[in-house]
């Protein structure tokens, strides 16, 4: 079991969520604060409501974990599964929905669901695959359902929601924890650590970190502190990267078969991002280039420099465009009023 520090009393009363109506669920969800803990960070208590407003088929449980030295969801599930798989049951009970799923790629959690022989609960092994872990990937290959990039998968009958998410909501409903920790792989040591704790303070060694994985994870500031969506803590390793050498292996490992070579180059070169704008916003920020990149070149953070300025690019557009209809908008508008200036000086006086 992993070791974790005494805690504070219950913060909320527990609840019998069999017995419980879904809305009170979804309140207590909501009231604990409890946001995707799988990294995006989106409130919980909103998808689920937006579940239950499009109707949802399929609750799905997603403990696929495919990034290099990142186990902490699969540690999470092979100490406390029975508490994920409550969580699991409870969001069913919340969006009226009995259609259960957990997806891993991990074959001895896999192996030890089976052996407890759980009912009501359906277990998918797939690919150990960067890609999978995105929740419309995963849709897709669980279910062989085409989610659109520019809709949810609760509004096509998909609920998606992260292991450690469903283990803070069994927390929250049935013992009244607000979650205030999560399991962290911490430089390839999986432990529990405090919400808010100094990410420089948990390690020794002075090297610059990464908050999240070595593929994914951003290089973390001197002030930042472990959040609710931090999975991992890794060390940098992009001041070890050398010279692209046009292997391409980045576009063939890229689950949208995006031009992420061709990309690195119009970015590295500063060329306008017109040609590659699309391509930008269509990452996903699987990761999956950043691992088969046999340079170590910190790709994604190339890319999220592409999308931070692609974005600043079209808020300027807009700024623009908003600027110059107000000018015609006043340039009328003074038209306007000297034409009717110079009808009523040319119309004779009424008296």
């Amino acid at each position: 079991m992993l070791e974790r520090s005494v805690r504070l009393p219950p913060e909320f009363e527990s609840m019998n969520w069999q017995q419980a109506t879904p809305s009170s669920i979804l309140a207590r969800i909501k009231e604990a604060g409890i946001v995707g803990m799988g990294g995006a960070g989106y409130p919980t208590a909103a998808k689920l409501a937006s579940g239950r407003h499009y109707g949802t088929q399929q609750v799905i449980a997603n403990g696929v974990e495919c990034e290099p030295n990142v186990n902490a969801d699969r540690s999470l599930m092979r100490h406390y599964l029975s508490q994920v798989i409550e969580g699991l049951r409870i969001v069913g009970r919340c969006l009226d929905c009995d259609q259960l799923t957990l997806a891993v790629s991990d074959r001895q959690t896999h192996r030890e669901f089976q052996s407890a022989a759980i009912d009501g609960v359906t277990c998918e092994i797939v690919d150990d695959d960067p890609a999978n872990g995105e929740e419309r990937v995963l849709v897709q290959t669980l279910f062989g359902k085409t989610i659109p990039a520019a809709t949810y998968p609760s509004q096509h009958g998909f609920v998606v929601l992260n292991v450690a998410t469903l283990f803070a909501i069994c927390e929250a409903v049935c013992d009244g924890y607000r979650p205030t920790d999560r399991v962290i792989s911490v430089i390839d040591d999986d432990r529990w650590v405090t919400i808010n704790t100094p990410i420089q303070s948990l390690d020794a060694d002075s090297s610059t970190l990464r908050q999240g994985s070595v593929a994914t994870g951003v290089v973390a500031t001197d002030d930042a502190t472990v959040t609710l969506t931090t999975n991992a803590i890794a060390r940098d390793r992009s001041q070890l990267s050398r010279a692209c050498i046009h292997c391409g292996w980045c576009d063939d490992v890229c689950p949208r078969s995006l031009p992420v070579e061709s990309m690195l180059r119009s970015l590295q070169s500063c060329e306008t991002l017109a040609s590659i704008d699309a391509h930008v916003d269509a990452c996903f920020e699987c990761g999956a280039c950043v691992v088969a990149c046999p340079s170590q070149i910190p790709l994604l953070d190339w890319i999220r420099q592409g999308k931070f300025e692609a974005n600043v690019t079209r808020l300027k557009q807009r700024a623009r465009v908003r600027f110059e209809r107000r000018n015609k908008r006043e340039s009328q508008r003074v038209s306007e009023e000297e034409t009717a200036r110079e009808a009523r000086i040319q119309s004779p006086p009424k008296w």
